[in-house]
């Protein structure tokens, strides 16, 4: 018997995460993403509206032409971010399978879904809760809780009587995470001693030598931000991941706890905030004003402009994003404009590729420009780092270890991490999109 990993794609880039894991000729996809540096690179691109080919020839969806014809059983998604689900409309519609997930992380799926165009996936939608696990032939798939930068992530455990495989791309270990579940210890001790054939572990982090701090640990930095971005008497705004439900909570509790009143604008936020606020998974106060569509937007800005001290601004734009409210807020597209005192807060980190960076770079230097006061990083990654990740795999212990969701470079750091831990050569494998390993179960 053999166990198959195919990765089509998140080895060697950040995004597009997609693996196949193969039990006796039957597979579980894990996760289908985009990788939206490629997409972003082409002006005016709309996924939606985009085909399934024109994606892959620009490396913007996985290529999963060699699943086609293969006994696939289900489609199995780790959590919401649209670099692991938000290929489902390209690629789903292939399958006559149903898709599983968290509750938030397929009520985002249903957003992705609806933004469609070309193609119309039917796939059902199955629920799991963060802890349970579901059967699907002779393979169970376990959900594992784990604590990232938004809510209800799993590692995802694949059991069979081949072995087990553990997909754990995105994680740290948070003992203080404000929102949601801290990463199950005692179910990754048990996984262990039950023993784990193979375990994808994410590198994107692996090359900060730090722990990663908690977001308990932001929130107190956000505090001390915030009180002195807001002591010039000025107009304060913040931007961060419209999917880090736990980061805009403590951002809107200390604006009140400020005298000040939040106020969430951008489609995006309006998107990840009403599936959290629907699920109850979180407790934003009912005066709480969130707005997505042009016209709301514009008329709520007209309002912060008249009294811009009574206010933060918590906007779209952390990685300067052409399209966001805080870029239009910079070019005098949207009617607020930053003045001298203004204080701006980024509480996020710039995803590191060429483009995101460049974007980031000339929207400070607009802001900058127009008076605003910037205060970079007030924030904490969603992902272990070196540190986390040796207790990772100290705690779990694989067999075979597979670095995953990266680039070459911090690939070889998770593996050079391997050979620390005394794994042989022949136990750590460095793959590419389209290689697959088989294993001995």
């Amino acid at each position: 018997m053999t166990v198959e990993i195919l990765p089509l794609g998140g080895l060697g880039e950040v995004g597009k995460n997609m693996t196949a894991l193969g039990f006796d000729g039957k597979y579980v996809i894990i996760d289908m993403g985009v990788r939206l540096d490629s997409i972003m690179a082409f002006e005016d691109a709309e996924i939606g509206e985009m085909s399934r080919e024109e994606l892959i020839n620009i490396n913007g969806i996985p290529d999963d032409s060699s699943l086609r014809n293969r006994r696939v059983r289900a489609i199995v998604l780790t959590h919401g971010h649209l670099d692991h689900i938000g290929a489902v409309g390209k690629l789903a519609h292939a399958y006559d399978i149903p898709i599983y997930g968290t509750p938030l992380t397929l009520e985002l799926v249903k957003h992705v879904i609806r933004e469609e165009r070309t193609f119309k996936p039917k796939n059902e939608l199955r629920t799991v809760m963060p802890g349970d696990s579901v059967e699907v032939d002779d393979i169970e798939l376990e959900f594992i809780p784990a604590a990232h930068s938004i809510l209800q992530t799993a590692f995802i455990a694949a059991h069979s009587a081949d072995g087990t495989v553990l997909f754990a791309s995105d994680f740290k270990f948070d003992e203080e995470p404000l929102l949601g579940y801290k990463t199950d210890r005692a179910c990754l001790k048990k996984l262990a001693k039950d023993g784990v054939l193979a375990a994808l572990v994410g590198a994107i982090r692996i090359d900060e030598p730090s722990p990663t701090p908690s977001e308990g640990h932001v929130k107190e930095m956000l505090q001390e931000t915030m009180i002195e971005a807001s002591s010039a008497g000025k107009a304060v705004l913040v931007t961060t991941f419209s999917s880090h439900i736990t980061r805009l909570k403590s951002i809107v509790d200390l604006s009140f706890e400020l005298g000040r009143t939040p106020v969430l604008i951008g489609r995006s936020l309006r998107n990840y905030c009403t599936a959290a606020l629907n699920l109850d998974l979180v407790d934003f106060p009912p005066e709480l004003r969130i707005h997505g569509r042009p016209n709301a937007v514009h008329n709520l800005l007209r309002e912060v402009e008249k009294s811009r001290e009574d206010y933060v601004l918590i906007c779209t734009g952390h990685q300067g994003e052409p399209t966001s409210v805080l870029s239009r807020i910079a070019n005098g597209q949207l009617p607020f404009k930053i003045k001298r005192g203004d204080g701006v807060i980024f509480s996020a980190s710039v995803i590191p590729n060429p483009i995101n960076e460049s974007n980031r770079e000339l929207l400070e230097t607009k802001l900058q420009a127009q008076g605003g006061s910037i205060h970079r990083d007030v924030h904490a990654s969603g992902h272990a780092g070196r540190v986390g990740t040796k207790e990772f795999l100290e705690l779990v212990k694989p067999e075979h270890l597979i670095p995953c969701h990266s680039t070459m470079d911090k690939l070889r750091l998770m593996a050079d991490l391997g050979r620390e831990l005394e794994y042989p050569s022949g136990n750590m494998h460095l793959l590419r999109n389209g290689s697959c390993l088989r294993l001995s179960g």
